[in-house]
Protein backbone atom coordinates (compact mmCIF):
# COMPACT_ATOMS: atom_id res chain seq x y z
CA UNK A 1 0.00 0.00 0.00
CA UNK A 2 1.29 3.59 -1.09
CA UNK A 3 0.66 5.76 1.71
CA UNK A 4 -0.79 9.24 0.84
CA UNK A 5 1.78 12.39 1.04
CA UNK A 6 -0.45 13.73 3.91
CA UNK A 7 -0.16 10.27 5.76
CA UNK A 8 3.19 10.68 5.55
CA UNK A 9 3.94 13.92 7.01
CA UNK A 10 1.26 13.12 9.71
CA UNK A 11 3.07 9.87 10.76
CA UNK A 12 6.63 11.72 10.27
CA UNK A 13 5.19 14.80 13.04
CA UNK A 14 4.89 11.79 15.40
CA UNK A 15 7.95 10.46 15.04
CA UNK A 16 9.82 13.62 15.58
CA UNK A 17 7.81 14.26 18.66
CA UNK A 18 8.72 10.81 19.92
CA UNK A 19 12.28 9.92 18.73
CA UNK A 20 14.04 11.37 21.60
CA UNK A 21 12.15 8.78 23.68
CA UNK A 22 12.68 6.30 22.02
CA UNK A 23 16.53 6.99 20.68
CA UNK A 24 17.00 6.79 24.68
CA UNK A 25 15.18 3.20 24.95
CA UNK A 26 18.18 2.35 22.03
CA UNK A 27 20.98 4.04 23.57
CA UNK A 28 24.11 1.93 22.51
CA UNK A 29 22.65 -0.87 21.40
CA UNK A 30 24.76 -2.28 18.45
CA UNK A 31 27.08 0.62 18.65
CA UNK A 32 24.10 3.30 17.54
CA UNK A 33 25.47 6.31 16.59
CA UNK A 34 22.64 8.25 15.68
CA UNK A 35 19.03 8.29 14.17
CA UNK A 36 17.04 9.74 11.99
CA UNK A 37 12.98 9.64 10.87
CA UNK A 38 13.29 7.62 7.92
CA UNK A 39 11.82 4.65 5.28
CA UNK A 40 12.47 1.45 6.19
CA UNK A 41 14.94 0.27 3.61
CA UNK A 42 15.18 -3.21 1.90
CA UNK A 43 18.05 -4.41 -0.33
CA UNK A 44 18.74 -0.65 -0.49
CA UNK A 45 15.77 0.35 -1.31
CA UNK A 46 13.09 2.34 -0.24
CA UNK A 47 9.68 1.43 1.46
CA UNK A 48 6.66 2.81 2.47
CA UNK A 49 7.16 1.91 6.01
CA UNK A 50 8.45 4.87 7.85
CA UNK A 51 9.95 4.73 11.11
CA UNK A 52 12.91 5.49 13.15
CA UNK A 53 16.25 4.32 11.17
CA UNK A 54 19.37 3.68 13.78
CA UNK A 55 23.06 4.43 12.46
CA UNK A 56 26.00 2.19 13.16
CA UNK A 57 29.67 2.17 12.16
CA UNK A 58 29.36 -1.50 11.12
CA UNK A 59 26.33 -3.75 10.37
CA UNK A 60 26.47 -6.69 11.45
CA UNK A 61 24.04 -10.16 11.17
CA UNK A 62 21.91 -10.94 13.42
CA UNK A 63 23.41 -13.57 14.89
CA UNK A 64 26.24 -12.27 15.45
CA UNK A 65 24.64 -9.84 17.74
CA UNK A 66 23.46 -10.92 21.66
CA UNK A 67 19.92 -10.51 21.96
CA UNK A 68 20.04 -7.75 24.35
CA UNK A 69 22.40 -5.40 22.12
CA UNK A 70 20.13 -5.64 19.13
CA UNK A 71 17.73 -2.48 18.23
CA UNK A 72 14.34 -4.20 18.51
CA UNK A 73 12.52 -4.31 15.30
CA UNK A 74 10.16 -2.01 16.79
CA UNK A 75 9.68 0.13 19.93
CA UNK A 76 6.44 0.98 22.23
CA UNK A 77 5.84 4.40 22.58
CA UNK A 78 2.65 4.86 24.98
CA UNK A 79 -0.16 2.27 22.84
CA UNK A 80 1.13 1.95 19.62
CA UNK A 81 4.70 1.06 18.00
CA UNK A 82 7.29 2.56 16.01
CA UNK A 83 9.09 0.52 13.25
CA UNK A 84 12.96 0.87 13.72
CA UNK A 85 15.34 -0.12 10.67
CA UNK A 86 19.22 -0.25 10.96
CA UNK A 87 21.45 1.65 8.55
CA UNK A 88 25.46 1.65 8.48
CA UNK A 89 26.97 4.92 8.61
CA UNK A 90 29.65 6.06 6.32
CA UNK A 91 32.71 8.07 7.03
CA UNK A 92 31.07 11.65 5.28
CA UNK A 93 32.71 14.23 4.07
CA UNK A 94 32.42 17.97 2.42
CA UNK A 95 32.17 17.06 -1.18
CA UNK A 96 34.60 20.27 -2.11
CA UNK A 97 38.32 19.84 -3.01
CA UNK A 98 40.57 21.56 0.26
CA UNK A 99 41.15 25.12 0.25
CA UNK A 100 37.93 25.60 -2.61
CA UNK A 101 37.77 28.69 -3.94
CA UNK A 102 36.95 27.57 -7.25
CA UNK A 103 33.51 26.93 -8.34
CA UNK A 104 33.02 24.78 -11.07
CA UNK A 105 30.31 22.51 -12.44
CA UNK A 106 31.47 18.96 -12.56
CA UNK A 107 34.14 17.20 -10.56
CA UNK A 108 36.03 19.97 -9.22
CA UNK A 109 35.56 21.95 -6.14
CA UNK A 110 32.26 23.35 -5.83
CA UNK A 111 29.30 24.10 -7.67
CA UNK A 112 27.20 27.09 -7.85
CA UNK A 113 23.61 26.81 -6.27
CA UNK A 114 21.52 29.45 -7.29
CA UNK A 115 21.21 33.31 -7.49
CA UNK A 116 20.67 35.99 -4.46
CA UNK A 117 18.66 38.71 -4.54
CA UNK A 118 18.22 41.83 -2.18
CA UNK A 119 18.47 45.22 -1.62
CA UNK A 120 22.69 45.36 -1.55
CA UNK A 121 22.76 43.66 -5.17
CA UNK A 122 23.05 40.13 -6.37
CA UNK A 123 24.88 37.65 -5.40
CA UNK A 124 26.08 33.78 -6.49
CA UNK A 125 25.07 31.16 -3.69
CA UNK A 126 27.39 27.99 -2.85
CA UNK A 127 27.96 26.12 0.32
CA UNK A 128 29.80 27.83 2.59
CA UNK A 129 32.67 25.23 2.66
CA UNK A 130 33.39 26.35 -0.65
CA UNK A 131 34.32 29.29 -0.19
CA UNK A 132 36.37 29.01 2.98
CA UNK A 133 39.60 29.94 1.38
CA UNK A 134 43.19 28.96 1.46
CA UNK A 135 43.54 29.94 5.21
CA UNK A 136 39.80 28.28 6.08
CA UNK A 137 38.43 31.54 7.84
CA UNK A 138 34.69 32.33 6.74
CA UNK A 139 35.73 36.31 7.88
CA UNK A 140 38.56 36.25 4.97
CA UNK A 141 36.89 37.44 1.75
CA UNK A 142 38.13 34.93 -0.64
CA UNK A 143 38.25 35.49 -4.83
CA UNK A 144 36.12 33.15 -6.47
CA UNK A 145 36.69 31.76 -10.16
CA UNK A 146 34.42 29.33 -12.21
CA UNK A 147 35.98 27.80 -15.51
CA UNK A 148 34.99 29.04 -18.64
CA UNK A 149 35.31 26.62 -22.23
CA UNK A 150 36.43 28.83 -24.33
CA UNK A 151 38.97 29.76 -23.35
CA UNK A 152 39.66 26.48 -21.48
CA UNK A 153 40.32 28.61 -18.30
CA UNK A 154 39.31 29.82 -14.53
CA UNK A 155 37.81 33.47 -15.05
CA UNK A 156 37.11 35.76 -11.89
CA UNK A 157 33.81 36.33 -11.06
CA UNK A 158 33.59 37.29 -7.47
CA UNK A 159 34.51 37.38 -4.05
CA UNK A 160 32.87 36.11 -0.98
CA UNK A 161 31.03 38.39 1.22
CA UNK A 162 28.83 36.36 3.92
CA UNK A 163 29.04 32.97 5.31
CA UNK A 164 26.64 30.84 7.47
CA UNK A 165 28.03 27.66 9.17
CA UNK A 166 26.47 25.53 11.97
CA UNK A 167 26.43 22.16 12.66
CA UNK A 168 22.92 22.27 13.74
CA UNK A 169 21.32 23.33 17.32
CA UNK A 170 18.19 23.82 18.88
CA UNK A 171 16.16 20.74 18.78
CA UNK A 172 14.00 19.28 16.13
CA UNK A 173 11.43 22.27 15.50
CA UNK A 174 15.12 24.27 14.84
CA UNK A 175 17.10 21.90 13.42
CA UNK A 176 19.92 24.68 12.64
CA UNK A 177 22.07 23.50 10.08
CA UNK A 178 23.78 25.95 8.47
CA UNK A 179 26.37 25.91 5.56
CA UNK A 180 26.12 28.36 2.57
CA UNK A 181 27.38 31.72 1.31
CA UNK A 182 26.97 34.64 -1.00
CA UNK A 183 30.00 35.72 -3.06
CA UNK A 184 29.27 39.04 -5.36
CA UNK A 185 28.93 38.86 -8.88
CA UNK A 186 31.31 40.80 -10.86
CA UNK A 187 31.05 39.11 -13.97
CA UNK A 188 28.45 40.58 -16.05
CA UNK A 189 27.05 37.56 -17.60
CA UNK A 190 26.17 35.97 -13.81
CA UNK A 191 24.94 39.51 -12.61
CA UNK A 192 22.47 39.55 -15.61
CA UNK A 193 21.51 36.18 -15.51
CA UNK A 194 21.00 36.70 -11.54
CA UNK A 195 18.95 39.81 -12.14
CA UNK A 196 16.84 38.54 -14.91
CA UNK A 197 16.30 35.65 -12.78
CA UNK A 198 13.07 33.33 -11.86
CA UNK A 199 12.21 33.16 -7.98
CA UNK A 200 12.56 29.84 -6.59
CA UNK A 201 10.05 28.50 -4.99
CA UNK A 202 10.77 26.64 -2.02
CA UNK A 203 10.05 23.49 0.09
CA UNK A 204 9.46 24.93 3.51
CA UNK A 205 9.00 21.98 5.97
CA UNK A 206 11.31 18.80 4.85
CA UNK A 207 8.68 16.27 6.23
CA UNK A 208 6.96 16.54 2.85
CA UNK A 209 10.14 15.27 1.16
CA UNK A 210 10.27 11.74 2.61
CA UNK A 211 9.90 9.66 0.21
CA UNK A 212 10.32 11.94 -2.91
CA UNK A 213 12.68 11.88 -5.78
CA UNK A 214 14.31 14.87 -6.04
CA UNK A 215 17.19 15.79 -9.59
CA UNK A 216 20.30 17.76 -8.64
CA UNK A 217 21.18 20.45 -10.56
CA UNK A 218 23.64 23.79 -11.25
CA UNK A 219 22.92 27.22 -11.70
CA UNK A 220 26.34 27.68 -13.96
CA UNK A 221 24.46 25.33 -16.68
CA UNK A 222 20.67 26.05 -15.89
CA UNK A 223 18.36 26.78 -17.65
CA UNK A 224 19.97 24.60 -20.30
CA UNK A 225 22.25 22.25 -18.52
CA UNK A 226 24.48 20.38 -20.36
CA UNK A 227 26.53 18.98 -17.78
CA UNK A 228 25.12 15.16 -15.80
CA UNK A 229 22.59 15.53 -13.61
CA UNK A 230 22.31 13.40 -10.23
CA UNK A 231 18.88 11.46 -9.51
CA UNK A 232 18.25 10.90 -5.76
CA UNK A 233 15.57 9.90 -3.52
CA UNK A 234 14.78 11.04 0.08
CA UNK A 235 15.23 8.23 2.97
CA UNK A 236 15.04 10.21 5.97
CA UNK A 237 15.19 13.85 7.88
CA UNK A 238 16.14 15.29 11.13
CA UNK A 239 19.53 12.95 10.76
CA UNK A 240 22.20 13.00 13.78
CA UNK A 241 24.92 10.51 13.55
CA UNK A 242 28.38 11.02 14.68
CA UNK A 243 28.17 14.89 15.32
CA UNK A 244 26.82 15.59 11.74
CA UNK A 245 23.77 16.71 11.67
CA UNK A 246 22.00 16.87 8.62
CA UNK A 247 17.94 18.03 7.55
CA UNK A 248 17.88 15.54 4.58
CA UNK A 249 19.51 11.97 3.66
CA UNK A 250 19.58 10.84 0.21
CA UNK A 251 19.76 7.66 -1.96
CA UNK A 252 21.76 8.63 -4.76
CA UNK A 253 21.27 6.93 -8.15
CA UNK A 254 24.28 5.73 -9.68
CA UNK A 255 26.54 7.31 -10.38
CA UNK A 256 26.15 8.87 -7.30
CA UNK A 257 27.55 12.12 -6.45
CA UNK A 258 31.41 13.15 -6.37
CA UNK A 259 33.76 15.77 -4.86
CA UNK A 260 32.88 19.29 -6.80
CA UNK A 261 28.83 18.27 -6.54
CA UNK A 262 29.39 20.44 -2.93
CA UNK A 263 26.29 23.28 -3.63
CA UNK A 264 24.35 21.50 -5.66
CA UNK A 265 20.84 22.43 -5.72
CA UNK A 266 18.45 19.37 -5.47
CA UNK A 267 14.62 20.19 -6.66
CA UNK A 268 11.56 18.35 -7.01
CA UNK A 269 10.12 17.10 -10.07
CA UNK A 270 7.91 20.74 -9.97
CA UNK A 271 10.81 22.29 -9.58
CA UNK A 272 10.61 23.47 -5.77
CA UNK A 273 13.83 23.82 -4.52
CA UNK A 274 14.29 21.30 -1.63
CA UNK A 275 18.09 21.31 -0.65
CA UNK A 276 21.67 22.25 -1.27
CA UNK A 277 23.72 19.41 -1.33
CA UNK A 278 27.00 19.48 1.10
CA UNK A 279 28.68 15.84 1.98
CA UNK A 280 28.60 12.57 0.54
CA UNK A 281 30.00 9.18 1.67
CA UNK A 282 33.76 8.83 1.25
CA UNK A 283 34.39 6.00 -1.66
CA UNK A 284 37.89 4.91 -3.22
CA UNK A 285 39.20 6.06 -6.55
CA UNK A 286 36.21 6.99 -9.41
CA UNK A 287 33.50 5.21 -7.28
CA UNK A 288 30.36 8.32 -6.28
CA UNK A 289 29.13 8.59 -3.43
CA UNK A 290 25.18 6.88 -3.13
CA UNK A 291 24.36 7.93 0.68
CA UNK A 292 24.40 11.86 0.45
CA UNK A 293 23.17 14.11 3.17
CA UNK A 294 22.21 17.76 2.55
CA UNK A 295 20.58 21.46 3.77
CA UNK A 296 17.01 22.31 3.70
CA UNK A 297 16.73 25.01 0.87
CA UNK A 298 13.99 26.52 3.23
CA UNK A 299 16.89 27.82 5.26
CA UNK A 300 19.20 29.31 2.66
CA UNK A 301 16.92 32.85 2.31
CA UNK A 302 16.51 33.15 6.34
CA UNK A 303 20.09 32.74 6.76
CA UNK A 304 21.36 34.89 3.55
CA UNK A 305 19.16 37.45 3.77
CA UNK A 306 18.12 37.22 0.11
CA UNK A 307 15.76 35.88 -2.55
CA UNK A 308 16.77 32.73 -4.46
CA UNK A 309 16.02 32.90 -7.81
CA UNK A 310 17.49 30.49 -10.79
CA UNK A 311 18.33 32.03 -14.38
Amino acid sequence: MTLSNSAVVARARVLRGVRGELDDLVGSKADVVGSMVGLKLRGGRATQQLGVTYFVRTKLPKSEIVPRRRVPTRLRVGNSFVATDVVEWPLMAEQALPNATILFDGRLQGTLSCFGVSEAGTFGVTCAHCLTGVDGNPATPTAVATFVNPPGQFVPVGQSVYLAYAPGTGGPRNFGYLDCGLFDLRDRVLAARAASGVKLELVTDTLNLIGHHLVGVSALNAPHSSGQRRNAQVIGVDANALGERCDLVLRVEPPGTFRGDSGMLWLTEHGQAAAIHARGEVMSGMHGSRLTTAMSAHRLPLALGVQLVIG
